[in-house]
């Protein structure tokens, strides 16, 4: 855990370098939101976010793209991660300026792996959120959630537990200071854009 908190400290000091703020993009995942011509920015419906484990209940867009990218996991290359990401104008792996190989390649040298956080959020159960014409699929479903439904007192004991394993000590008191999910996070719009794999420092 030390280890983590070393490398984590030794990210946050890189992007202040860079002059990079932190925000939360789960209400603005719209990919095509800052071209030319394109449409503001979709408002999130007041539906509840829908949550399954149910990989079969995916629209077949979202669930190719779901195993196109653990494929690239699979062979264990930031580079063939980078390559893949690319294939989409907009796709963000973080709050500032970096490019995703070196945002990457920053945090695996700090100690936390891109690629198996990914691995391991795309084997939870995922969320949905309806923004009317488009639907985003977010892993893990807990990323999907508003931050008041994050709270200890609304979840189960085995929802902590799960939040425990994703997050760790630093990621829960974050939760219960009232922040949005901060750990690994991932999108894929409902015709199989990969959105974002993002994650707070």
């Amino acid at each position: 855990m030390t280890v983590i908190r070393q490398g984590v400290t030794f990210i946050v000091m890189l992007l202040a370098l860079a002059g990079v703020q932190a925000c939360d993009l789960s209400d603005r995942i719209d990919p095509q939101a800052n071209r030319p011509g394109a449409t503001p920015t979709p408002q999130a419906t007041s539906s509840p976010t829908e949550e399954s484990a149910d990989i079969n209940a995916l629209p077949e867009p979202v669930a190719a793209k779901r195993d196109e990218i653990l494929e690239v996991m699979e062979r264990n290359s930031i580079r063939r991660m980078v390559n893949l990401a690319d294939d989409f104008d907009g796709f963000r792996s973080n709050y500032g300026d970096l490019r995703h190989y070196d945002h990457w390649y920053i945090l695996k040298r700090a100690g936390i792996d891109p690629i198996v956080e990914t691995q391991r959020i795309l084997a939870e159960p995922y969320g949905v959120k309806d923004f009317g014409a488009e639907k985003y699929y977010i892993w893990p479903s807990f990323a999907a959630r508003q931050p008041s439904e994050l709270a200890f007192s609304r979840l189960t004991f085995a929802e902590r537990a799960k939040l425990q394993e994703l997050l760790g000590e630093d990621g829960m008191e974050r939760l219960q200071n009232g922040e949005a999910y901060p750990g690994f996070r991932l999108a894929i719009r409902q015709d199989g854009v990969w959105v974002y794999l993002l994650q707070d420092n």
